[in-house]
């Protein structure tokens, strides 16, 4: 009797349990159809062949639902590729949560949350666990479905009779008027999502899902991270761009016609300097569009005229540049990321308000490009060349860095390049490193790449501890730490923080360091900048013959198998190998007595006056 009571007071009618498990099913059909096409559109890295990789996933998803049918919860396991046919292929241990995060699978619990949320039902612990359960039963079902429908394609569609066959009226062309031809229909609209905006909808789905960080970014899973600022900003960034070309129409009356405006627009933009002055991004894309075209038609003029076309920025000369038309578009790596959190913002609307079809394969391109031709990479001889700047070798004053003097400083400008060199961390990694990731333990100086206070990392995997390079230590790293601790100091880069708070100290390190010392420097260019330090240690370590498990963890890169000790002494030693394996390009600079930064200069930067 006490548990009917409980049941009809806290728990799930049949009813209710059977409108869940409907709205569920039609989540996961549309998952795994999007999941299905993302591994046509771009190829996953744990398989080269994409049958696998599906039947992989496939097979870890279900087993996470029977997990989480039985247990009422679904724990990290590891999941194992292994080849039979081919004794000499390593086995890939993959983690679920890892592969999880792969396939934009949300975790039971937000997605429980959500369909109670959607059906009006209060929240109570028992209905929340009821409810669980049924998501998990609808997911092992919908993989089950799947699999039959990859086998039977015809599974998924109502017969279509031989012959007899009348179109759906649903579907048919509407009959020609003279008043031309009519809009796109647009599908009906009501309640509160029928007024949200794509950027208002932007912000519904951070709060409906808690692994993006949540409502106001600071939500956050046990034992999984949140998505971080850069990427939430992305993620607005093309919810942003439709509102603008729709002129502020609700989300729920966008139409494919819309999509291809947007698309438009990215082909108008000149991918080298797009929002990338603050004057730009208080435009909008059209107002953007508009400036490029006018910039092209300048430079047609100056053609037909003969005369010469201005290549330098407004900025350095004060006149307006010249484009040409083959300048314009994005590349294909922003314009996917764009349409890919585009259609994930899109999918998720549609399960509260209907939405017309909008194919985003339309616009979505696989990359078949060879990964490792694009990659940039520093020679030896630009390396030597960049660090024989002044920055390193004697500059004028603090304010002018790049003319060449007497004056030698310990500070962001010296160290950064430095430490990109001879460890291969990411911009942000080093930039918003705290005193506190730099340790000395067991005889070695240590980074140690982690969340803190300034920044997280970019992901759980690129968490790591890394030795200094000997040359590191020769130039006086460690000492410039001690140095910032007796100063009081708390951030290994302080010039670099914003008295507001605002933006990563990575980007600050780049507008106001990295772009003056690489406009010296004719070989940057083509996509090299601070990221190309990394890819020249990676491919240090491989031909120094490091071991594959040695420079994975190393770079912070996924590892096929974690390994027991992977922070024991033997362990750093094997570390501290791989970075002394970097080539050494600073032989010929002189150590000197730690120069810090005045303290006027160490505080956190101003805004610039407007």
């Amino acid at each position: 009797m006490n548990m009917m009571s409980k049941m009809a007071r806290d728990g799930l009618t049949g009813a209710q349990r059977a409108e869940i498990y409907r709205r569920q099913i039609l989540v996961e059909r549309d998952r795994l159809e999007v999941m299905h096409a993302d591994l046509q559109i771009v190829p996953p890295e744990d398989h080269d062949d994409i049958e696998q990789a599906l039947t992989l996933r496939l097979g870890a998803s279900e087993m996470a639902a029977l997990d989480g049918v039985t247990k009422g919860k679904v724990e990290d396991f590891l999941v194992a590729r292994i080849k039979p046919d081919n004794d000499d292929e390593p086995i890939v241990i993959i983690a679920w949560s890892d592969l999880a995060a792969s396939i934009a699978e949300d975790g039971a619990e937000e997605a429980a949350i959500a369909r109670l949320a959607e059906l009006g039902i209060e929240q109570s612990a028992l209905r929340e666990v009821m409810a669980r359960k049924v998501i998990h039963q609808a997911r092992i079902e919908a993989i089950r479905e799947f699999r039959q429908v990859l086998s039977n394609p015809g599974a998924a569609y109502a017969p279509v009779p031989i012959t007899g066959y009348e179109p759906d009226m649903q579907y048919a062309a509407p009959p020609a008027t003279s008043a031309g031809p009519s809009a796109p229909a647009q599908p009906m609209a009501a309640g509160p999502w029928a007024s949200m905006t794509p950027t208002q909808a932007a912000e519904k789905f951070f709060e409906h899902n808690p692994r993006t960080g949540g409502k106001d970014g600071s939500s956050r899973k046990k034992g999984k991270k949140p998505w971080t600022e850069k990427t939430r900003d992305q993620f607005r960034l093309p919810a942003q761009f439709l509102e603008e070309v729709t002129g502020g129409r609700p989300l729920a009356q966008v139409t494919h016609d819309d999509l291809v405006k947007l698309n438009n627009c990215f082909e108008s933009l000149h991918g080298a300097t797009f929002r990338k002055s603050k004057r730009q991004r208080e435009l909008t894309i059209l107002e953007i569009v508009a400036e490029y075209e006018d910039q092209v038609a300048d430079g047609e003029r100056a053609a037909a005229r003969g005369a010469k076309t201005k290549s330098d920025g407004p900025e350095a000369s004060g006149l307006k540049p010249c484009l040409t038309r083959d300048d314009l578009g994005l590349n294909l790596i922003t314009t996917n990321r764009h349409w890919g959190f585009l259609r994930q913002l899109t999918n998720w609307f549609n399960g509260h308000q209907q939405l017309a079809k909008l194919d985003y394969g339309a616009f979505m391109e696989k990359d078949d490009r060879e990964q490792r031709d694009l990659r940039s990479v520093y020679t030896l001889d630009q390396g030597r060349e960049l660090f024989s700047l002044p920055p390193w070798t004697g500059s004028k004053s603090h304010a002018r860095r790049m003319q060449p003097g007497e004056l030698l400083v310990h500070d962001a400008w010296y160290f950064v390049p430095l430490i990109a060199w001879y460890s291969g961390t990411r911009r942000d990694e080093i930039c918003g490193m705290e005193l506190a990731d730099i340790e000395e333990s067991d005889g070695f100086w240590l980074f140690n790449i982690r969340d803190n206070a300034t920044r997280r990392i970019k992901t759980i995997g690129s968490e790591r501890k890394l030795p200094f390079a000997e040359e590191l230590i020769r130039l006086g790293l460690p000492d410039y730490v001690k140095a910032l601790r007796e100063a009081g100091e708390t951030l290994l880069f302080p010039e670099l923080a914003a008295e507001s708070g605002k933006g990563t100290m990575g980007d600050a390190y780049y507008k106001n360091v990295w772009i003056k010392i690489s406009a010296v420097l004719p070989f940057v260019g083509g996509g090299q900048g601070v990221h190309a330090f990394r890819h020249t240690a990676i491919d240090s370590l491989k031909a120094a013959k490091i071991s594959e498990a040695v420079a994975a963890d190393f770079a912070g890169h996924k590892t096929k198998g974690e390994t027991g000790g992977r922070y024991s002494k033997a362990h750093m030693h094997l570390l501290k190998e791989a970075a002394d394996a970097i080539p050494e390009v600073t032989k010929d600079l002189t150590p000197f007595s730690i120069s810090l930064l005045p303290d006027r200069l160490r505080g956190p930067r101003r805004a610039r006056a407007r």
